[in-house]
């Protein structure tokens, strides 16, 4: 032995030296066995294939995907000599490989989050009929991009969109999706609706749609969300966690806007049913307005009727009083006739009068009195032994 020997520590620290030079990161695949979670923080397994096992360790923070023991997965990892003299890999990232590992990490996360309420159709709001303003969330060199847009112009007009481009699969996808969310939820932003689109790919490829941190943010949306995800048979837990979910991006856009040729044969029938509504109705005032102008006139008619009678009752009233007191007036007419005493003096009577006073008896007189005799036709003036004679009328 010439050569100068190392401590175990240095030879570890020689070994990982060299592997962080020659294999600074390595991707490996493989199958999921002894799972396990220690205090919440971290994630020990290992991974095998039918010959070989290698131990894996990773935080908690890193598992984006639900895995179990059994599952095909492809991790992103450090290889690395423990400082106990056990290899293992240091895990990174991992991605679900196999559609069987795809699908079951798919149901233990959807029961999961189902459990929590995330997918409760009672908490889905509607999106705004008509929206002005819009946040879509995709990658512009993804073919949903052109198809989404160009329905969306061809039905309605006027519509804002902005735009935030992010990758639609692969891990860096993750934290792009939910950064793009949160934006559009920001206190400053006036999003009428967002829209989270990718359209087809293979299970493996629609596995961020599948995520727990993309799920949990398009659930935490304040602004109504909309997603579609791949083609029509295809569903992701994002898609049952939005408030609505449309089969492929294209019909994204045709639930997002109405058809504006909709609106116009709406608008047209709505105008349609107005003015027959208003005919109708003026028809109908019409109809009431001259019941009630022949109500009036026989009204009228009534009371001109009844005016009449009672006229002709109080004309023949007043002609009888008339009469009654026209009798009456003739007959105390003829009473003061008879009463007045020109008519006595015509009958051959004289009124006497000594110092223009009425004598009624003969001692009302007195010796030397001058006496006045009234007759009908003129005076008779006496006094004394000499009587005299005044024809004037008084």
């Amino acid at each position: 032995m010439g050569n100068e020997a190392i401590t175990v520590s240095e030879f570890n620290a020689l070994i990982n030296q060299t592997m962080s030079f020659a294999y600074p990161e390595v991707v490996v695949e493989g199958e999921v066995s002894s799972y396990k979670v220690s205090h919440d923080k971290w994630v020990f397994f290992d991974l095998k294939d039918k010959d070989s096992v290698v131990g894996c360790f990773m935080t908690i923070y890193n598992l984006k995907s639900e895995i179990q023991d059994g599952m095909l997965i492809r991790v992103k990892a450090v290889p690395q000599l423990t400082k106990w003299g056990k290899f293992s890999l240091t895990i990174r990232e991992i991605e679900l490989a196999g559609e069987g590992s795809v699908k079951k990490s798919f149901e233990i996360l959807k029961a999961k989050l189902a459990k929590e309420g995330l997918f409760a159709s009672s908490r889905k709001r509607p999106l705004p009929e008509f929206p002005a303003n819009v946040l879509l969330i995709t990658s512009k060199q993804a073919a949903a991009y052109n198809d989404f847009l160009s329905i969306i112009n061809d039905r309605w007009s006027g519509l804002t969109i902005d735009h935030i481009q992010v990758q639609v699969q692969g891990s860096v996808a993750l934290s792009q999706i939910a950064d793009a969310i949160a934006y559009a939820n920001n206190l400053e932003s006036s999003y009428d609706a967002v829209v989270l689109i990718r359209g087809g790919g293979s299970a493996e490829d629609l596995q961020v749609f599948n995520t727990e941190e993309v799920v949990r943010a398009v659930y935490g949306s304040v602004v109504p969300i909309l997603v579609a995800i791949g083609h029509e048979d295809d569903v992701c837990l994002a898609e049952l966690a939005a408030d609505l979910r449309a089969a492929t991006p294209s019909d994204a856009a045709r639930r997002l806007v109405p058809d504006r040729l909709d609106i116009l044969n709406q608008v047209a029938m709505l105008r349609v049913g107005i003015t027959l509504a208003v005919e109708s109705e003026v028809i109908s005032s019409r109809a009431s307005v001259e019941k009630f102008y022949h109500s009036i006139e026989a009204r009228i008619s009534n009371i001109r009727y009844e005016l009449g009678l009672r006229f002709a009752q109080s004309s023949s009233a007043v002609e009888q009083l008339l009469k009654t007191s026209n009798y009456q007036l003739d007959s105390y007419r003829k009473l003061l006739g008879s009463l007045d005493p020109r008519a006595i003096l015509a009958r051959g009577y004289s009124i006497a009068r000594v110092n223009g006073r009425v004598i009624r008896s003969a001692r009302d007189y007195k010796m030397g009195d001058n006496i006045v005799l009234q007759l009908h036709q003129g005076q008779i003036i006496m006094s004394g032994n000499k009587i005299g004679n005044n024809n004037d009328q008084k």
